[in-house]
C-alpha cells in the first residue's frame, strides 16, 4: 500500500501544510501526521475527501505509487484517455450584463460536454449583444 507516501507527496505538491489539509478534512494536523506516518488509516469518508481534494481516485491514492510517473498515466492516476477527455476551459471576457445560469449534471462526461456546449453558445450570444 502506498497511501502514506502518496498523501505526503500530494500534500507537499499542493503546497499545503498538515494543518491546512486537516482544515479541508475537518480534522487536525495530528491526524494528517498519523496518516502520513502510517500510524493510522483513514475511514472511507476521510479517504473519499482526500481523493476529492487531490483529484485522484481512491484506488490510485491507496494502491499506486503516485510519486513515480507510469506509462499511460499521469501522477493523478488518470489514464491518457481520461486526460484527452478533459475539456479545455478558457475564461471568457466578462459580460457587461452578467447572467445567472443553472446547469443540471448527471455525473457523466456526456452531460458535462452538453452543459459546456450550451454555456459556450449562450456566452457567444451574450458577447454579440454587448
Amino acid at each position: 500500500m502506498y497511501f502514506a507516501k502518496n498523501l505526503r507527496f500530494l500534500r507537499r505538491r499542493a503546497e499545503l501544510s498538515q494543518a491546512e489539509l486537516g482544515d479541508k478534512l475537518a480534522t487536525d494536523y495530528n491526524t494528517i501526521s498519523r496518516y502520513e506516518n502510517g500510524k493510522s488509516t483513514p475511514k472511507l469518508e476521510a479517504l473519499t475527501k482526500l481523493a476529492q481534494v487531490f483529484e485522484v481516485s481512491i484506488e490510485a491514492l491507496r494502491n499506486q505509487d503516485l510519486t513515480q510517473p507510469v506509462a499511460g498515466r499521469d501522477r493523478t492516476g488518470r489514464t491518457t484517455a481520461q486526460q484527452e477527455r478533459t475539456i479545455p476551459y478558457t475564461l471568457p471576457r466578462p459580460a457587461k450584463h452578467p447572467l445567472l445560469v443553472s446547469v443540471e449534471l448527471d455525473g457523466t462526461a456526456a452531460s458535462l460536454e452538453r452543459a459546456v456546449a450550451r454555456l459556450t453558445a449562450l456566452n457567444e450570444v451574450v458577447a454579440e449583444t454587448d
